[in-house]
């Protein structure tokens, strides 16, 4: 996890694929990994191996810096886990590369992840149509507004993580779901591929909540059908929200408040 100062002055990011586990064992298998730091004042919570499954297919991401610089990586197996191939150095940039997750369908497979070599923290992904094997070129999703998001630092002793979550469907679809500060206020945001990651349409602020803290998203699809989740937190109130979409995201209905607390807690 990306530790960033606080909810007012800053962003904790880590990303997290709808179906994901740990799988320190099986990553210290394929992979040595390093120390993981970015810099003096640049520190992860722990390693993390994130894993997909498409039929046989088993694909790992990772983000380490044993070259010297923290960078994420992938590597597929094709044989249902008994062997993997080298791995794949995906972020490959002089910036740090952090919090990658991993999606998969069919031979598809969509890797994302937190980014600064543009000077400030940005989302990245990169998509495969081969089974791993190769990876086009890496896109950045574009952030509603235009706040920066603040420089990573170590963590103080309270925090709140932000995720940024992505998964894939049908018909070389890739979702991506995260939230920052970048517009003043934090929100919730979502981006659609439909040519397998190549391209993204616009973001949409799903959110929209101006007068509370959007965090904690989560996101599902299943056939034209997607779900999302995410808790607003305002003086005093924690709310459950839900907004779904039953067209692969071109629409979305109002967000549904499932359940609120008179205390953040």
């Amino acid at each position: 996890m990306v530790v960033r100062n606080s909810l007012q002055s800053g962003i904790i990011t880590a990303i997290i694929l709808t179906i994901s586990i740990a799988t320190a064992p099986l990553l210290q298998s394929v992979y040595a990994a390093g120390i993981d730091r970015v810099g003096a004042d640049k520190l992860y919570s722990g390693p993390r191996a994130s894993m997909a499954v498409s039929d046989t297919n088993i694909y790992l991401t990772w983000w380490d810096n044993k070259t010297g610089n923290n960078e994420v990586y992938t590597a597929a197996s094709n044989d249902g886990g008994k062997t993997f191939g080298n791995p794949i150095n995906l972020s490959n940039a002089k910036g740090a590369s952090a919090d990658s997750q991993i999606a998969a369908e069919g031979n598809n497979v969509f890797v994302s992840w937190w980014d600064n070599k543009t000077g400030d923290w940005q989302v990245f992904s990169r998509a495969s149509s081969d089974n791993g094997k190769t990876f086009d070129d890496a896109v950045m999703l574009k952030n509603i507004g235009s706040s920066p998001v603040k420089t990573l630092k170590a963590p103080p002793p309270s925090t709140i993580s932000v995720d940024t979550i992505v998964t894939a469907s049908s018909n070389k679809n890739e979702y991506l779901l995260w939230w920052d500060n970048t517009t003043g206020n934090w929100e919730v945001s979502w981006a659609k591929s439909t040519d397998g990651g190549k391209t993204f349409g616009e973001t949409v602020n799903i959110s929209n909540s101006s007068d509370a803290r959007s965090i904690g998203a989560r996101m599902a699809a299943q056939g034209n059908n997607l779900y999302i989740s995410w808790i607003d937190i305002n003086p005093g109130e924690k709310q459950v929200m839900f907004r779904s979409s039953n067209d692969n995201g071109e629409t979305f209905g109002n967000p549904i408040v499932v359940y609120s607390s008179g205390n953040a807690g």
